[in-house]
């Protein structure tokens, strides 16, 4: 999805945020290949819509600004202090959570289902995120307990190895990991390599040499 192009197709439905909530879109980008995304701003608040090859969805977060600049993404919630961005579907949880068991099932990037994801989740912002988008975070703090009781049950690093793998290198490895991320939990597994398969002509060759008299 070119960036441009997701820039009209975002700004049809979530153009007032440019006219009632004094934004202004500070970022477009179509350098990763998960995501092209589009970015309003104002003072207090940023809005990040974006085509999500990775999700296969529209997605849309909403950013509390740190002294006037958007925060850097969070990898893992159990070391960040303070979670200043959430998705809408988080604060839809909370303030209306059938609009969202609706809006959840919407997916595809399809331009028909993109179209639907964008409309629903404009009209969905509006009328549930005014007080964010004006600067009121109080719902945030509730999305947060939310977000790291589900991080306490999944999130982690797992680290496959060889089943006859250097065990060595699996502890320097998990120590190097541990030094970046010392809360993050870490599990190991081990998984053994498939024989690689043989050519017609190895058992071509094989056959031949078992006609010599010759060991394979």
């Amino acid at each position: 999805m070119d960036a441009n192009e997701w820039e009209r197709l975002v700004d049809r439905e979530f153009g007032y945020l440019r006219t009632e909530f004094a934004c202004e879109i500070v970022d477009r980008s179509d350098e990763n290949w998960w995501e092209t995304s589009v970015t309003y701003q104002n003072t207090t608040t940023a809005v990040k819509v974006a085509f999500s090859e990775e999700a296969d969805r529209v997605e849309v977060d909403l950013i509390r600004l740190v002294d006037g600049a958007r925060p850097p993404t969070v990898v893992f919630v159990s070391e960040t202090p303070k979670l200043h961005e959430f998705g809408l579907g988080n604060l839809l949880m909370i303030r209306a959570p059938e609009l969202w068991n609706e809006m959840k099932q919407q997916n595809g990037l399809t331009d028909d289902a993109v179209a639907i994801q964008l409309t629903a989740a404009a009209k969905a912002l509006r009328e549930f995120g005014a007080d964010v988008l004006r600067g009121d975070f109080v719902s945030f703090d509730e999305m947060e307990a939310r977000v790291r009781a589900v991080a306490r049950d999944t999130e982690g690093i797992t680290l496959w190895s060889p089943s006859r793998g250097d065990s060595r290198a699996v502890a320097d490895t998990i120590a190097k990991i541990r030094a970046n991320h010392p809360t993050v939990p870490i599990a190991t597994g081990t998984y053994r390599r498939r024989a690689a398969r043989r050519t017609l002509g190895d058992r071509l060759l094989s056959l031949l040499r078992w006609i010599a008299g010759e060991v394979d």
